[in-house]
């Protein structure tokens, strides 16, 4: 029988592609604000009740979480609230109800970012949610029982996002490629990694 994906942000980008590209292999269950069970990342209830209703699942992808972009100057407590609440604490809560009902092997891979690596300018308030994922996923990693795993996707900068924004999409990686590395993420057995994209 199949394995059963949760994708959690699958209305999303790079959510949708990860549906798309999961679906000939694996039973996908859609999960965001919206599906039936709802998922809200910044509501720890929410995500408790979503789990205990979800039912049996293999993989957990999560592909949501808004961060703040504002210059240093203007990045204050509510701007910064908003990351911790959504990027970070919101997957963050995920990965820890989710272990409770993986099955061994099972795996959890979350979504940290380019800019935990390489920020620029205005974008502090997002960098250091992503760098607090990364760090999280290498610490829980050596926690994890019964052959559990976490992971997490690192993408860079998508030319699809970059293009609609009218920028130059140089350097720039498909959303496609991104999806993908989930796919392979779940399929091997790594944990504790972070993955580049």
């Amino acid at each position: 029988m199949p394995q059963r994906v949760i994708v959690i942000g699958a209305s999303g980008l790079i959510g949708s592609h990860v549906v798309q590209a999961a679906c000939p292999k694996f039973i996908v269950i859609e999960a965001s604000r919206h599906t039936s069970p709802a998922i809200d990342m910044t509501d720890p209830a929410s995500v408790s009740t979503f789990f205990k209703r979800i039912g049996a699942f293999d993989h957990v992808v999560v592909t949501a979480g808004d961060a703040s972009f504002a210059p240093l100057t203007e990045l204050d407590e509510d701007k910064l609230m908003y990351s911790v609440r959504s990027k970070m604490l919101g997957q963050i809560h995920i990965a820890l109800e989710a272990r409770n009902y993986l099955p061994p092997r099972g795996s959890i891979t979350l979504t940290s970012g380019i800019l935990a690596r390489h920020p620029i300018t205005g974008t502090a308030g997002a960098a250091f949610a992503s760098g607090a994922i990364n760090s999280f996923v290498y610490a829980a990693a050596l926690e994890l029982g019964k052959g559990q795993r976490i992971n997490a996707v690192s993408p860079g900068w998508i030319q699809e996002t970059m293009e609609k924004m009218g920028m130059q999409a140089e350097n720039t990686v498909s959303v496609k490629d991104v999806a993908q590395s989930y796919l392979d993420i779940i399929e091997c057995d790594i944990t504790g990694q972070i993955i580049d994209i």
